[in-house]
């Protein structure tokens, strides 16, 4: 936004994308708006923070604008879960110097007031990008299936198909099978290891089937495209 555009906002009512707060605002109530803005704001559209302005829309301003920006980064970058992108603007209104923090659209939502933890030996330290990933997909039936069993070998059978090709074969008898190690799973892909070649391949979750190998008494992947 223009700080022409931010200053419209500053006589603007509150709306879902425009909120006021006061100098001293706390960094519960920082991280809270910024993981609504970044959770509701929809593609093309900005959300406002600004600072120094009493919710009833008393200019007020703002002392320090640095420590006050700092504040805001903070929350932001290390008390929200993925991080959450936001830009700053200083803003003179009336005089006083009120702080504008504009969040845009966030393709990495959900975000949370707050890492997510796991446990690791006896420690519990913060959730890595993949593990966070994870955790939103154990609510997903298929890729919790799938995903329970990392590390962990697969059976992993293409079905008138060639894995990793990512294309259909003509032949709909053709049968390839593939002795993998689960690598990852995303909302989009799972990714195997061939313990036999080192070759690593991923396939679409949703041209996947999860079964049973009962030669080998373990999980089997079927693969195959949706006709």
């Amino acid at each position: 936004m223009t700080p022409e555009q931010l200053l419209q906002k500053v006589s603007d009512h509150e709306d879902n994308f425009v909120e006021r707060k006061v100098e001293g605002v706390s960094a519960s109530e920082l991280r809270q708006t910024a993981c609504a803005f970044a959770n509701s704001v929809p593609e093309g559209r900005e959300a406002v923070l600004l600072v120094g302005i009493h919710d009833k829309g008393q200019v007020l301003g703002v002392g320090n604008t640095d420590a006050l920006q700092k504040r805001i980064r903070d929350a932001c970058d290390n008390d929200c879960y993925p991080p959450i992108a936001c830009s700053m603007q200083i803003l003179d209104v009336a005089g006083k110097k009120v702080v504008a923090a504009v969040f845009p659209s966030s393709a990495r939502r959900p975000h949370f007031s707050g890492p997510a933890y796991v446990r690791r030996g006896s420690e519990s330290p913060k959730a890595t990008a993949e593990q966070y990933e994870e955790l939103i997909l154990s609510r997903v039936d298929k890729a919790r299936e799938i995903v329970q069993h990392r590390d962990q070998l697969f059976t992993v059978q293409g079905i008138g198909y060639k894995l990793g090709s990512n294309r259909p074969l003509q032949d709909a008898t053709y049968k390839e099978s593939r002795e993998c190690r689960l690598l990852g799973c995303t909302a989009h892909l799972v990714t195997f290891e061939d313990i036999n070649s080192g070759v690593r391949f991923s396939e679409p979750l949703a041209h996947t089937t999860i079964t049973y190998d009962h030669e080998k008494w373990r999980t089997m992947v079927l693969v195959s495209f949706p006709k």
